[in-house]
C-alpha cells in the first residue's frame, strides 16, 4: 500500500518539481537561440520524436520480449529528455542551450503525442484487445499537470524575481528534486526487485541496446551533418537518455499497472552505465587534446 502511495502520489510530485526546476532555468535567450540554430533542434527533435521510436521498434521486432515488456520498452521511447539529460549535457560540456531547448519542446508536445502513439501501440502488441488502453484526453491532462504546467510556472517565477533570487533557489530546488527521484527509483526497485527481469537477461539487453544505439544514432548523424562539437554532444545525449520517470508515471500512476513499469524502472537504473561510461571518455578525450596542445 505504502509502494502504490508512493508511486502514484509522490511520484507525480517530484516530477513536478523536477519540471519547475527546469522552467527555472530557461530563459527568454534560449529560445532565442532556437531560430538562430533551428536545424540543430529540428535535428534533435526528429531523433528523438520519430528516430528513436522507430528504434525501439526494431529492438521489440528483434528480440523475444513478452508483449508487456515490449510496451515498455515502447513506452520509454516515446519520453524523450528530462532533467538528466540536461546533467549530462552539462557534464561533456555539450550545448547546454540546446539541451535544455530540446527538453523545455519535448515537454510541449509528449503529454500529447505520448497517450496517442501508445494506444497505436498497445494495438500492434495485441495488448488492446487485452483491455490495455490509455483514455486519450485523460492522460494528455495528467502529463500536463506533471509537465508543461509546472515548467509555465517556473518560467513564470523567474520572469517575476530577482535573478540573485533564482540563482539562489535553483540549486537547491534541482538538488531536493533530484535526491527525492533517485529515492523513488530505489524504493520501487526494492519493492518490485522480485519481479524485476535478472541482470541477465533478454529486457536488460533490450534497455542497454536502446540506450546505446539512440546514443551511437544521434551521434553518427549530427556529426555526419557537420555540427559544432557542443551540439553533438547535447543531440547524444538527448536521443539516448530518456525521462524514465515520465514512463513509470504513466505505467504505476495512471495506467495502474506495475508490470508495465518494470522496463521502464529498469531503464532508469541501467541507462546511467553506458552514458556515465561515454561521459567519462568525453572528459579523457578533452584532457588528451588540451595536453596534445600544450605540448605542441
Amino acid at each position: 500500500m505504502a509502494v502504490e502511495w508512493l508511486a502514484q502520489v509522490i511520484l507525480p510530485w517530484v516530477l513536478a518539481g523536477v519540471m519547475l526546476a527546469l522552467g527555472m532555468s530557461l530563459t527568454g535567450e534560449d529560445f532565442r537561440r532556437i531560430w538562430k540554430h533551428p536545424r540543430r533542434v529540428v535535428l534533435g527533435l526528429a531523433m528523438q520524436m520519430l528516430a528513436l521510436p522507430l528504434l525501439a521498434w526494431v529492438l521489440v521486432l528483434l528480440l523475444p520480449l513478452s508483449p508487456m515488456a515490449a510496451a515498455g520498452l515502447l513506452l520509454v521511447s516515446l519520453v524523450p529528455g528530462g532533467a538528466t539529460s540536461n546533467m549530462f549535457s552539462y557534464l561533456v560540456q555539450g550545448d547546454l542551450a540546446l539541451s535544455v531547448s530540446l527538453t523545455a519542446i519535448a515537454a510541449l508536445l509528449v503529454p500529447f503525442t505520448l497517450p496517442l502513439v501508445m494506444g497505436w501501440n498497445f494495438q500492434l502488441l495485441g495488448l488492446a484487445a487485452q483491455g490495455f488502453a490509455l483514455s486519450y484526453w485523460q492522460t494528455v491532462g495528467q502529463l500536463l499537470l506533471v509537465t508543461l504546467v509546472p515548467a509555465l510556472a517556473g518560467m513564470l517565477l523567474r520572469r517575476m524575481s530577482r535573478e540573485a533570487t533564482i540563482s539562489d533557489w535553483l540549486p537547491r530546488v534541482r538538488l531536493f528534486t533530484g535526491v527525492a527521484m533517485v529515492g523513488i527509483v530505489v524504493t520501487l526497485f526494492l519493492a518490485y526487485h522480485n519481479r524485476l527481469p535478472a541482470l541477465i537477461s533478454i529486457e536488460t539487453l533490450a534497455v542497454l541496446m536502446l540506450c546505446m544505439l539512440a546514443m551511437l544514432l544521434g551521434h553518427r548523424v549530427s556529426r555526419r551533418l557537420g555540427l559544432p562539437l557542443d551540439s553533438v554532444r547535447a543531440i547524444t545525449v538527448e536521443v539516448g537518455v530518456q525521462n524514465a520517470g515520465v514512463a513509470m508515471m504513466v505505467a504505476f500512476a495512471i495506467m495502474q499497472l506495475p508490470q508495465l513499469g518494470l522496463v521502464p524502472l529498469l531503464y532508469g537504473l541501467l541507462m546511467n552505465v553506458p552514458v556515465f561510461l561515454w561521459v567519462f571518455f568525453c572528459l579523457w578525450r578533452d584532457r588528451q587534446m588540451v595536453t596534445i596542445a600544450e605540448r605542441s
